[in-house]
């Protein structure tokens, strides 16, 4: 499945990785990365990888308590749930930033319960870590302390004039002090903005016609130069419906 989970499941007792992995396999977002009988080498694989996981923990383990893995782990951006038959040890769960705790034995229904809790938070944040990637706060008219923030995709075009910008949206104009070429670089990254004027950049999003150097954006009408135009009409060729009869 697009955007799962994976898990990693460190537990001492081989029956309890495949109670773990069995409720695994009933939570369509979540799917098993690895898992430890091993503590020591648990922490020494995890370590060294960097996506974020789920990792159930179990707490009293040979050599290394989940404890102490847990808190060597507190760097990294896992999410940990700890598995245990020992419920004294939640306060201290919690300590070394345990997101939830399941006390054994436990069942299916307690399993989700837990697991999408901890989902729920975790697709709260990448939704906020998504949306201040698709946005920009733009400090408007020197007025320091104030910030406002602008979705990527609700900019129509921008316009480049004597080392500021002017943004434009359908409720709002903004101008902040930038030249267009600076502009330009922080929006190579997004298909949707083209370069089609020394001083303008439109999102495509919003073009209704084409008509020779004219451009149609709805609410404003911007000009094409020959400079600009090959690569943004590259993209138009590539959305324009052609009969393959007619390119034979």
């Amino acid at each position: 499945m697009k955007n799962s989970i994976s898990c990693i499941i460190i537990d001492d007792d081989p029956t309890a990785i495949n109670i773990l992995q069995d409720h695994i396999a009933e939570m369509p977002r979540l799917k098993i990365h690895r898992t430890f009988t091993k503590p020591i080498e648990a922490l020494s694989e995890i370590s060294t990888e960097s996506n974020k996981q789920l990792i159930f923990l179990d707490i009293d383990m040979p050599a290394m308590s989940g404890l102490r893995l847990a808190d060597n782990l507190k760097h990294k951006s896992h999410n940990i749930i700890f598995t245990t038959s020992y419920p004294e040890f939640a306060l201290d769960a919690f300590k070394v930033r345990a997101k939830h705790y399941l006390l054994k034995p436990f069942n299916m229904g307690d399993f989700a319960e837990v697991v999408n809790e901890v989902l729920s938070e975790y697709y709260d944040t990448q939704r906020l870590v998504q949306e201040n990637e698709e946005a920009f706060f733009l400090r408007t008219n020197g007025e320091r302390g104030r910030l406002t923030k602008v979705l990527k995709k609700d900019i129509i075009y921008l316009q480049g004039s004597n080392n500021h910008v002017h943004i434009y949206t359908p409720t709002n104009d903004y101008s902040v002090y930038m030249t267009i070429k600076e502009m330009e670089e922080k929006l190579r990254e997004n298909e949707h903005f083209y370069r089609v004027h020394k001083s303008y950049m439109i999102n495509t999003t919003f073009v209704k016609e084409i008509n020779g150097h004219k451009i149609d954006l709805g609410k404003y009408e911007v000009l094409m130069t020959p400079q600009y135009k090959a690569a943004f009409m590259d993209y138009i060729e590539s959305q324009t419906l052609v009969s393959k009869r007619l390119r034979d």
